[in-house]
């Protein structure tokens, strides 16, 4: 991570978030506090998650498999795609597991993910992702905004039987896919991956230096 980089958002808040998407640099044991702190690793020990991360990598999430991001002195270079497929992965597991099948996909899609996970940082709070009002009778009304993710995911007998093409939808079409009954029936409904980008950004702009593995110190970091 650059030393620049990390004084000058030392104190960022979801407040004071930058408009523009800010480049990100983290080492591995960066990332997995990152990940840590956004609620990933749950009850698991640091160990049990970082074998679970390893073993993600090997599936090619979330750098293509063979390939490391490498950065200065051969250090894994995690930027903001990374950690959005990261986090996407791990918001997908099912009993602490994420199908195989489904990170295929996700490594399938890829390059449109990584335009869909820009969007959705920019346009969180206009565009697409501008809130909209919601009204109930006998309800105080309540704001939605934020750019949603729809993987168009679906499972039949444990197999998965449907994966995208994924598409963002605003805070009103997601509303309406949440309320129809057919569609509800779903195995996953659309994320609001605003709301995930800004909270992945506002802890990666206030993670602490960690220049070897939170676990296995000594080791290499790929």
């Amino acid at each position: 991570m650059r030393a620049s980089r990390h004084r000058a958002h030392a104190g960022a808040s979801m407040e004071s978030l930058p408009e523009a998407l800010p480049k990100i640099e983290l080492r591995h044991g960066e990332a997995l506090w990152v990940l840590s702190h956004l609620g990933f690793q749950g009850a698991a020990s640091k160990s049990t998650f970082y074998e679970y991360i390893k073993s993600l990598r090997k599936l090619g999430t979330p750098f293509e498999r063979g390939k490391i991001g490498l950065g200065r002195r051969g250090l894994a270079n995690y930027s903001y795609y990374h950690l959005m497929e990261l986090a996407l992965a791990l918001t997908l597991r099912v009993y602490n597991i994420v199908p195989d099948t489904i990170l295929l996909e996700i490594v399938r899609y890829r390059r449109t993910l990584y335009r869909q996970y820009n969007r959705a940082y920019v346009e969180r709070m206009s565009g697409l992702g501008a809130p909209i009002e919601v009204e109930a009778t006998g309800d105080m009304p309540f704001t939605v905004r934020g750019i949603f993710l729809d993987l168009q995911i679906d499972f039949s007998g444990g197999t998965l039987t449907a994966f995208g093409p994924p598409k963002v939808l605003s805070p009103y079409d997601a509303l309406a896919i949440f309320i129809e009954r057919e569609i509800a029936a779903r195995a996953l409904l659309p994320i609001n991956v605003s709301l995930l980008s800004e909270r992945l950004i506002s802890t990666a702009l206030r993670v602490p230096s960690i220049r070897s593995d939170p676990v296995r110190k000594g080791e290499s970091e790929v």
